[in-house]
């Protein structure tokens, strides 16, 4: 994955008014229904997330060549609203395919350890609702420097792309908040 000198490897997307307005009008309502469940379901808070999803361990993983998720703390949630989040995306990429790929919910210390996902190279697209400013982030590797994009309070709207190859698109997400995320595949149409 080659860059030019001004080409990023994550973007933050700007959605038109009308389908953010949409968007929040499907989310919002069932972000406190899918904390509830992960309660629910004993998700805890873990006092070693910041180690997982440390500059160190990135280098650790590349050292063994694990390109695999090993860890993380957050809760996997039905994708009963990905078909109508599906059809708002297929607006704004009407080129494109858009496949979900998955919704999770990330409490205080929730976090995904480094992963390349290089098995399944595409364009991701990743809608975001935070309760909290610069309290959660996307974590990623470029030009052998380790960015921290800190989530916007609400709605940040994400785009990047992974590769089968190396070098990997190397990633990792962390959050002191609640951080509820909706991870989409955009796919040229053949």
């Amino acid at each position: 994955m080659m860059l030019s000198m001004n080409q990023k490897l994550v973007n933050r997307e700007l959605y038109p008014k009308h389908i953010i307005e949409r968007i929040k009008e499907i989310i919002i309502p069932e972000a406190q229904k899918v904390k509830f469940s992960a309660k629910i379901e004993g998700l805890v808070r873990d006092s070693e997330w910041r180690n997982e999803i440390s500059e160190e361990n990135l280098y650790t993983l590349m050292e063994r060549d694990i390109n695999a998720c090993e860890s993380s703390n957050m809760h996997s949630f039905s994708r009963d609203i990905s078909h109508k989040l599906v059809h708002l995306l297929k607006e704004v990429y009407p080129d494109k395919i858009v496949y979900s790929t998955g919704h999770y919910y990330y409490p205080p210390t929730g976090y995904m350890g480094w992963h390349t996902n290089y098995k399944v190279p595409d364009d991701r697209v990743y809608i975001t609702y935070t309760t909290k400013s610069k309290k959660s982030f996307f974590r990623y590797l470029e030009n052998d420097k380790v960015v921290t994009d800190y989530d916007d309070e609400g709605f940040t709207f994400r785009r990047f792309s992974l590769s089968s190859t190396k070098p990997y698109f190397w990633h990792c997400v962390g959050s002191e908040c609640d951080r509820f995320s909706f991870g989409f595949r955009i796919c040229d149409i053949t």
